[in-house]
């Protein structure tokens, strides 16, 4: 209809209302973008809300499961220092018995973090992150995801600074499988004494080597304690981030 109209002006030579026909054309297609980039816009907000709320989700969920982590972390770490200490005094090392057997135990226990930010992880790695326009907020997801990454890293290196210590310590103790007592493969704050013996206590009891290697694993363990309540820091500090993205 408006094609017509422009042809009917052009060959009436009336240029007054070809002008008036192309700016009609104008204002149109400016307003037809407009609405589009509205649209899309939207779109991209409620995209970009449903990601951020996936994301608290998943802070949440792993701030419990961290404060129970940094929990078990810290008894291993007490664990680790006990053992060094017992090591030391040779006669009350050998009369601990069944105290002794549990720590030398004990030393392979370090179970890794189990929670995580994937869908923060998948936000920085596909290029969603994007969708989020606030630039503090991208800044404290790029935080994260660093930040996990590092406590991955630091697991990967103590657990074999623990697996050495772990094997050093039952090779020298001679620790043997009884066949008797309860047997819990779950809970590790639940081993039976009777389940072993240490078949060769003397050579570990006042052992310089092994009271080295059993030292610097309660030293990794305060580290790796230590990083895991920055990373809880980092992490309230995210949340907190994230719930006031939301729009």
């Amino acid at each position: 209809m408006l094609l017509r109209r422009i042809t009917k002006h052009v060959k009436e030579q009336n240029w007054f209302a070809v002008s008036i026909d192309f700016f009609i054309v104008v204002i149109g297609v400016f307003i037809g973008i407009q609405v589009a980039n509205w649209n899309e816009g939207q779109a991209d907000q409620r995209r970009a809300n449903d990601l951020v709320g996936r994301m608290i989700s998943e802070a949440e969920e792993t701030q419990e499961q961290l404060t129970d982590y940094i929990i078990v972390h810290k008894l291993i770490k007490n664990n680790a220092e006990q053992l060094t200490l017992a090591l030391k005094n040779k006669d009350t090392c050998i009369a601990m018995s069944d105290k002794l057997k549990i720590l030398i135990v004990s030393i392979a226990d370090f179970p890794p973090p189990r929670f995580s930010l994937s869908n923060a992880e998948q936000a920085v790695n596909t290029g969603n992150l994007s969708l989020i326009q606030s630039p503090s907020v991208r800044a404290s997801i790029q935080t994260i995801t660093n930040e996990m990454r590092f406590i991955d890293r630091q697991w990967q290196r103590y657990v074999r600074v623990k697996q050495d210590t772990n094997e050093a310590a039952h090779r020298a103790s001679g620790v043997a499988f009884t066949g008797q007592g309860t047997i819990n493969w779950v809970d590790s704050d639940s081993y039976d004494p009777n389940q072993y013996e240490l078949l060769t206590p003397a050579k570990i009891c006042g052992n310089t080597e092994l009271i080295g290697l059993t030292s610097n694993l309660a030293v990794l363990q305060s580290i790796y304690v230590s990083y895991l309540g920055q990373f809880k820091s980092a992490l309230n500090t995210y949340l907190t981030a994230l719930s006031q993205d939301i729009i």
